[in-house]
């Protein structure tokens, strides 16, 4: 009797009406609802001041502003003379040949990728969510790396050039990061990197979810960690929710991890440098100004126990 109480009251939060037709399972709340994670647009409008200020305060994260600074004037300047991929793609380029104006990877994101890479010469490269930045690091380990770099791609849904194969490229694994065995991402060591470029929404069984419970944790000190799409100390972009209906929350999850945690080390945010310190950004690329949403951090902790 128990069990049935107990599955009635299921179905009741699971319907909102105590009812599911032909065994299907409707929403308890309307998007918007103040349960549910798809936003309000009314209310952010009414809080664009608060969400989106003119000077984005963000307490309890050490941005490493002194670190950022070197991989800007220093690290980057020193490769961007050799980043001379083409701005548009052009019909004579081989299809997994990369170029800057693509619609996933660019600006300055896709310069840093490079410099680091140059700069670190890591051994081992996991990419969670894989594309154009996987066309970079491939064309990095042939020019420069003497494909030396192991690269591992981790994509579900991976794009034509991908399956047929690109140079430089050991493995594809096209999968979701859920059902990639844990000593996949055990292998990681000191100088090694993750490329983490997700779903972006943290919910029940995700991807996002998995990565952060479950890999991280069990990464080796010293390991890089590159988060795509992160524009911390801003919030995501005004229009990607009030005009194109993202409703991405991967940031908030890492904003809190590095608000309350001292396990990892920033290194380098595309965003940050735009909002902190535009004039040494131009200064670096010559007058340009590039957006992008790279985070790069150090994990500085010991390799969570079993």
């Amino acid at each position: 009797m128990l069990r049935k109480i107990k599955k009635a009251l299921l179905r009741v939060l699971c319907t909102g009406t105590g009812t599911a037709a032909s065994g299907a399972v409707h929403k308890a709340f309307e998007d918007g609802h103040f349960y549910s994670p798809v936003v309000n647009l009314v209310e952010l409008k009414d809080s664009e001041e608060r969400i989106w200020p003119e000077q984005p305060v963000v307490a309890n994260i050490d941005f490493n502003e002194k670190e950022q600074r070197r991989w800007l004037s220093d690290v980057l300047s020193r490769h961007l003379p050799y980043y001379d991929y083409p701005e548009e793609r052009r019909s004579s380029m081989e299809e997994y040949a990369f170029y800057t104006k693509n619609p996933a990877f660019s600006w300055l994101d896709s310069r840093m990728l490079f410099a680091v890479l140059r700069e670190l010469r890591p051994q081992r490269l996991i990419e969670v969510g894989s594309g154009f930045s996987s066309l970079l690091a491939a064309d990095v380990n042939r020019r420069f790396l003497g494909n030396q770099l192991e690269i591992t791609c981790i994509e579900p849904y991976p794009r034509n050039f991908l399956r047929v194969g690109v140079p430089g490229i050991s493995k594809l694994m096209e999968l979701p990061v859920q059902q990639v065995p844990m000593e996949t991402f055990e292998k990681l060591e000191a100088g090694d990197i993750l490329f983490i470029d997700s779903s972006h929404v943290s919910k029940t069984g995700s991807d996002v979810n998995y990565i952060y419970h479950h890999v991280i944790p069990k990464l080796q000190k010293g390991v890089l960690i590159h988060i795509h799409d992160i524009f911390l100390p801003n919030d995501y972009p005004k229009e990607w929710l009030l005009e194109l209906g993202r409703n991405w929350n991967e940031q908030y999850l890492v904003q809190a991890i590095l608000m309350y945690s001292q396990e990892f080390e920033v290194l380098f945010g595309s965003s940050y440098v735009l909002e902190r310190i535009p004039d040494l950004v131009k200064q670096v690329l010559g007058g340009a100004v590039y957006g992008g949403g790279s985070l790069w951090l150090r994990k500085s902790s010991r390799k969570a126990p079993n």
